[in-house]
């Protein structure tokens, strides 16, 4: 049994090749680059005999681009990788191997690391979605869960009846929470594998002398995906009714540190921003606007 990998990249070479030295040549990869750069096709096809790489054009989003990336694949299961993840050849075997031996009655899996356990000990996100207990040091093969991240997302295929598997009006942030709520309504399962462990560099995906705006472009996305999710499963009113308060104070603060502290401004005049386009209907797409100012 081989398992597809899939990595979605913007602008981050460093980043890939590092990702890309550990993964080893065994199995397909599929880049999808959320760019227009050409030569980046060309190095990483020439280095990475194995990988395919896929040029956008331009910035879709995470959620888009891998939607592009599972239409290639020909295998029943992926793992969906951020360039800032370390996993290692045996590693991916591993999973292999946890699959075909615990059968396929998932249809999103992990390994686990660090920061994945933080994210589920601190969920806030929905409280329908448990707060599960994961250890590092578990004797146990697998943790069924109800909520992981998504930088080493394993995918069974077979469990969705198209590959258009993210929501695409996520631009950034809560793409995969959506997903785990998805999953969960429909009776799926959900696990993560606690033998096989892997590094992840937490909000570190992307060069930052690429770009000095990513900070304002994830406050933006953070807020903007927040309400519309809140918005998709609960309704306008209850999500309006959870951020307003949020929504003067980011204005309030904004107004304040304009006179005071440039960094605070501009963080709190993102989420506002952010927060009010998605109460106004705006698309989470124009972000990318931020993310590419004077670069």
């Amino acid at each position: 049994m081989k398992i597809t990998v899939l990595i979605i990249s913007y602008k981050s070479l460093t980043k890939l090749e590092k990702c890309l030295s550990t993964i080893g040549n065994n199995n397909e990869i599929i880049i999808i680059e959320n760019s227009n750069n050409v030569e980046f096709k060309d190095i990483i096809e020439k280095k990475y005999k194995n990988s395919k790489v896929i040029i956008n054009n331009k910035n879709l989003g995470y959620g888009s681009a891998a939607n592009v990336g599972f239409t290639k694949i020909k295998t029943q299961h992926a793992i969906l990788l951020n360039t800032d993840t370390t996993i290692h050849e045996n590693q991916i075997k591993e999973i292999e191997n946890e699959i075909e031996n615990g059968g396929e009655d998932f249809a999103l899996a992990s390994p686990i690391y660090d920061d994945l356990i933080d994210f589920c000990k601190n969920n806030n996100f929905d409280k329908s979605l448990s707060s599960n207990k994961l250890d590092a040091n578990s004797s146990e093969n697998k943790t069924k869960i109800d909520l992981i991240k998504g930088c080493s997302l394993i995918v069974n295929l077979k469990k969705f009846e198209n590959k258009n598997i993210f929501d695409d009006n996520f631009f950034f942030f809560f793409e995969e929470i959506d997903l785990c709520k998805r999953v969960k309504l429909d009776g799926e399962n959900i696990y993560v594998f606690n033998k096989i462990k892997i590094t992840h560099g937490n909000a570190d995906a992307v060069d930052k002398k690429i770009n000095t705006n990513y900070d304002d472009f994830r406050n933006w996305n953070y807020y903007w995906s927040k309400f519309y999710y809140h918005k998709k499963y609960y309704g306008f009113l209850s999500s309006f009714i959870e951020h307003f308060s949020k929504l003067i104070r980011f204005f309030v603060s904004a107004i304040f540190f304009a006179f005071f502290s440039k960094e605070k401004f501009k963080k709190n005049k993102a989420r506002f921003s952010g927060l009010f386009c998605s109460m106004i209907g705006v698309k989470s797409s124009v972000s990318d606007k931020i993310l590419n100012k004077n670069n």
